[in-house]
C-alpha cells in the first residue's frame, strides 16, 4: 500500500478513536501570580503553598499542562514581575485590580471566599479619644490596603488620596497599630473584615472606635491576563470544584479560603480611573 495512504488511514483511525483526550495543547503553560500587597510573611515563607496549589491544578489540569507559581506582598517587584515574565492568570488584592485592570487587560474568574464570605467589608478604626467624624481626623492612617492608596481611598470614601484631610500610608502590621492609634501616634487604622474580626479578641478594643464602614466590597477576585481561552473555562470549573474536593481541603486553608465562588459580577466598576474618572466611572 502507497505509504501516504497508509498514515492517513492511520491518522483517521486514530482520531476517531482518540477524539476529547487532550483538550490542552501540549506544552501549554498555566503559570500565575497571587499579588497581596501588604500581608505579612515573605516570597520565600510562602513558596510551599505556591508549589502545593501548581501540583493540585497540574494534576487537575494534565501532565501536559506545566504549572508555576509565585507570591508578592509587594507592590513594586508584583509589577516588575508581571511586566518582564507576565503569567497566565493570578489572585490579586481588589485595590490592586482596581488600579491595574486595565493595564494588565485582568478578566476575572472567580471570587475568593476569606472566612466563608462573598464580599469584604473596610473599617476606619480611631482611639474612643479621637474625633468621631473621619472628616475631622488630621495625621496618618496606616492600613495594610493602603500601600494602593488611591485605589483604596476610592474604595473606601469615593475620593482620590490628595483630597483626604489626612496621610493615608501602607502597613505589614495593622493590628499591631492599633496600640499606635490608642497612644496618638497615628490618627487611625484601617481594618478589613478578618482583621476586624480578628481585633475583637484583644482587650485594647474598648478604647478603639469605628468612625467610617465601606460599602460591601468583592474579596480579592480570581483574574485571567489577557485573551481567555479554552484553558480559562477549565481553570474556572476547577477552582469552583474544589470546595466540595476532599483532597483540596488542606489546601484551601492553606490559601485561607473555604473555596472559591462565581466572579463578582460587579468587579469591573471598581477599574479605577476608566472614562476619565478620579475614583470608578
Amino acid at each position: 500500500m502507497n505509504p501516504v495512504k497508509l498514515f492517513l488511514i492511520l491518522f483517521v483511525v486514530a482520531s476517531a478513536w482518540f477524539p476529547f483526550t487532550r483538550p490542552i495543547a501540549f506544552g501549554d503553560e498555566l503559570n500565575f501570580a497571587i499579588i497581596q500587597p501588604g500581608q505579612p510573611g515573605s516570597p520565600k515563607e510562602a513558596q510551599p503553598v505556591m508549589d502545593a496549589l501548581a501540583a493540585y491544578l497540574q494534576k487537575k489540569m494534565g501532565t501536559d499542562c506545566a504549572v508555576k507559581g509565585v507570591y508578592f506582598n509587594e507592590l513594586d517587584p508584583a509589577l516588575a514581575f508581571l511586566h518582564n515574565e507576565p503569567p497566565t492568570w493570578g489572585i490579586v488584592r481588589l485595590g490592586f485590580y482596581a488600579e491595574h485592570a486595565r493595564a494588565f487587560q485582568m478578566t476575572a474568574l472567580a471570587s475568593t471566599r476569606p472566612g466563608g464570605h462573598d464580599t469584604d467589608i473596610w473599617r476606619l478604626v480611631v482611639s474612643t479619644d479621637g474625633p468621631g467624624d473621619w472628616k475631622a481626623l488630621k495625621g496618618t492612617v496606616l492600613g495594610n490596603m493602603l500601600f494602593e492608596k488611591d485605589a483604596a481611598s476610592c474604595l473606601l470614601f469615593d475620593l482620590p488620596s490628595n483630597r483626604l484631610p489626612f496621610t493615608l500610608k501602607g502597613t505589614f502590621r495593622p493590628l499591631s497599630s492599633l496600640r499606635r492609634v490608642i497612644r496618638g501616634k497615628v490618627a487611625g487604622v484601617v481594618l478589613d473584615r478578618s482583621q476586624y474580626e480578628a481585633a475583637q479578641a484583644l482587650p485594647l478594643m474598648q478604647n478603639i472606635a469605628v468612625v467610617h464602614t465601606s460599602q460591601k466590597i468583592p474579596a480579592s477576585p480570581v483574574i485571567w491576563f489577557g485573551k481567555t481561552d479554552n484553558r480559562t473555562r477549565e481553570l474556572t470549573r476547577i477552582l469552583l470544584q474544589m470546595k466540595e474536593d476532599r483532597d483540596a481541603q488542606t489546601l484551601l486553608k492553606l490559601l485561607q479560603t473555604d473555596g472559591f465562588g462565581p466572579a463578582d459580577p460587579d468587579l469591573p466598576r471598581f477599574r479605577r480611573g476608566e472614562n476619565g474618572a478620579a475614583c470608578f466611572p
